[in-house]
């Protein structure tokens, strides 16, 4: 009797012993009950019936990495390299579902990223595939968001790098791009050369305008000058007082013709003739301006 019961307390305690199970920190274990689940143990110190309840295997609910490499052809027919990384993480709630629905889950989500980037890539440029990753992220987040839901999984963010092309394509790409950098530039070298040529234009015209005022205003200062200038030779015949304005007038021009150097000067206008009708004027002029001045002085 005695050794009956050591026999039923040393299976107790072996099967006490035998049952602990230890889940390490961001891990959990699926536990079957004779081949069919049983329950998910979480981290810590957890306890199975042995032998009818074992550990068929551990998930880790750490973010995963899983990078692809997917070659797609864009709308242009440019075939193109684009680097795509995926993290997902189990759901610890749902983590039967992940443990038992998927076999190979990466290669499961590589083959979903494929599908699903190059059915985006299809409608897109290579310049846009530059320009616009954002599009190809969005898609392939909403696609595999509602996916990995589905299997225990989820999305946790969708990285995407720059698209990789071959040198030929690279250099064809530079070309383009340099050309039509270049036609820019002509353009606004273009748009530039016709505003300066009409601002010139209208600087031009502007300065004609002033001009054309200045000949105005000197011709109405020089008519006043001349009018003052009649008045002063009251009591003289009008074509002798006109002669003696016109020779004053062609004096002065001599003057400041005569202020400029290396000048030959060709007085066509006088004569003798002309010399000889304006002395006597001139004369008399020289006398009443004497007279004058001796009335003043008088005075």
């Amino acid at each position: 009797m005695d050794l009956f019961l050591l026999v039923i307390a040393a299976v107790v305690v072996a099967t006490l012993v035998l049952g602990v199970r230890i889940v390490e920190q961001q891990t959990v274990a699926i536990v079957q009950t004779l081949g069919r689940y049983a329950r998910t143990l979480t981290p810590g110190l957890n306890w199975i019936w042995i032998p009818f309840q074992q550990t068929a295997g551990k998930l880790s609910l750490k973010i995963e990495s899983v990078p692809a490499t997917v070659e797609v052809k864009t709308l242009d027919n440019m075939f193109v390299a684009l680097p795509v990384n995926l993290m997902i993480q189990v759901e610890a709630e749902n983590a039967a579902d992940a443990f038992y629905k998927l076999k190979e889950p990466h290669e499961q989500v590589r083959a979903w990223v494929l599908n699903t980037v190059r059915s985006v890539a299809a409608s897109m440029t290579l310049e846009d595939m530059f320009k616009d990753r954002e599009k190809i992220v969005g898609e392939v987040r909403t696609v595999l968001t509602t996916k990995l839901s589905e299997f225990g999984y989820r999305l946790e963010g969708v990285l995407i790098d720059q698209p990789t092309v071959s040198l030929e394509v690279q250099s064809s790409f530079n070309r383009v791009v340099a050309a039509t950098r270049e036609k820019e530039a002509a353009q606004q070298e273009a748009e530039a050369a016709k505003i300066r040529t009409v601002k010139q234009a209208e600087a031009e015209a502007e300065a004609q305008r002033q001009r054309a005022k200045g000949l105005a205003d000197s011709r109405k200062l020089l008519a006043e000058g001349l009018k003052e200038s009649l008045l002063e030779f009251e009591g003289i015949p009008p074509h002798e007082a006109i002669a003696v304005l016109l020779e004053t007038n062609r004096i002065d021009a001599l003057r400041e013709i005569g202020k400029h150097n290396n000048l030959v000067i060709l007085d066509l206008a006088k004569s003798d003739a002309t010399q000889q009708a304006l002395m006597p004027l001139l004369g008399g002029l020289k006398r009443k301006a004497a007279a004058d001045d001796h009335t003043d002085k008088s005075a």
